[in-house]
């Protein structure tokens, strides 16, 4: 009966009553006084010993039977600090997701955990390795209330670790991180810098179409993130595939941008292409910034890391046509333009199908 009062509590003051206690792969933490309530999600792939068919799946029946150890995994496995000192857990409670209904098998469980510090906790620190082997189960998504204050933090099988409420400072510099590693890692953002860099020679040319870029995207990131104005992703992903496309049939058809027939016609283009590129990068961060106490910072950071970033590319793509004409490539270096503007429009092609469920 207590241990039932205490799962009531904390779903009280975790807020949660949904038809599903979770999502897949997300948490809530609520510090509140001295304790620190969670809700959490956790894949079945990332317990041992409790999937009994091995199904994937676990069932009413598996989650009774094999309660207590998932527990006790759950335990070992989520830790919590404060000032580097351990909580002492006071329960954890693993539940089917749904709330209504008969429970269905589902790839996942929920954790009800409470801990207790000896002081009302400031910055805690959350460590865990509770991922799975499935599809989007390599991270977990924690959403963390202290007050009025809210952040929001991206645990993954490299980063398992992280401390809540360390100051704008420092949540600056993690999103510039994150912006770095968006851009670099996206696909879509690189084929187009490709399009655009590729196109022209001299510092003024890659200056103002880079700057046209980096202020649109800007603009529509900002806008999309403050709730004022944003485009649905199954409208945006196709258009960012569809600025590819553009952008390297253009590149054909007029030749480089600094001497070609476009002239500033390119980088009124590449702004209006920005534009729809900043709504992609807002979707990146978008869960990540309701109700943050630190939004200047969030954004701030995330812009500066997307910025980096393209330098970096930038300077990649110089050093790699700066190699080309000193291995004495000089001769057949003009067709590298061309050669990457045709390898963008393929494969622009290609994911504007795909996104568009074509193919």
């Amino acid at each position: 009966m207590i241990r039932f009062l205490l799962a009531l509590s904390l779903l009280v003051s975790a807020g949660i009553a949904q038809a599903h206690l979770l999502p897949k792969q997300n948490a809530t933490m609520k510090i509140v006084d001295d304790s620190a309530n969670f809700v959490i999600s956790v894949p079945v792939s990332a317990l041992v010993d409790v999937d009994d068919d091995r199904n994937g799946l676990l069932s009413a029946q598996e989650i009774q039977q094999h309660s207590q150890d998932i527990e006790q995994q759950f335990t070992a496995r989520f830790t919590v600090t404060n000032a580097g000192k351990s909580g002492k857990g006071l329960m954890a409670w693993v539940v089917p997701p749904q709330t209504d209904g008969d429970p269905l098998d589902s790839d996942y469980v929920v954790i009800l955990h409470r801990v207790q510090f000896d002081e009302p906790p400031q910055k805690p620190a959350v460590e865990t390795d509770l991922f799975g082997t499935g599809d989007g189960e390599e991270q977990m998504t924690m959403r963390a209330t202290l007050g009025e204050d809210q952040e929001v933090a991206i645990l993954t099988v490299d980063n398992g670790k992280h401390q809540f409420f360390r100051g704008s400072l420092a949540i600056f510099v993690d999103f510039v991180g994150l912006g770095m590693e968006h851009i670099l890692g996206g696909l879509d953002h690189l084929l187009f810098l490709l399009t655009i860099i590729i196109a022209g020679a001299g510092w003024r040319y890659w200056l103002g179409v880079v700057t046209s870029f980096t202020i649109a995207h800007s603009i529509t990131l900002t806008l999309s993130t403050l709730g004022i104005f944003s485009i649905p992703s199954t409208i945006v992903e196709p258009a960012i595939a569809a600025s590819i496309v553009l952008m390297a049939a253009l590149n054909l058809k007029y030749g480089p941008g600094d001497r070609g027939a476009m002239g500033w016609a390119r980088i009124v283009i590449i702004f209006a292409c920005g534009l729809i590129h900043g709504f992609g990068f807002a979707s990146a961060i978008g869960s990540m910034l309701s109700g943050t106490s630190s939004l200047v910072a969030t954004l701030a950071g995330f812009n500066v890391g997307i910025e980096i970033g393209q330098f970096v590319f930038l300077a990649v793509v110089l050093l790699i046509i700066l190699a080309f004409r000193k291995a004495g490539a000089g001769d057949w270096s003009h067709y590298i333009p061309k050669l990457a503007s045709l390898t963008a429009l393929a494969v622009g092609m290609m994911l504007f199908l795909r996104q568009t469920e074509l193919i």
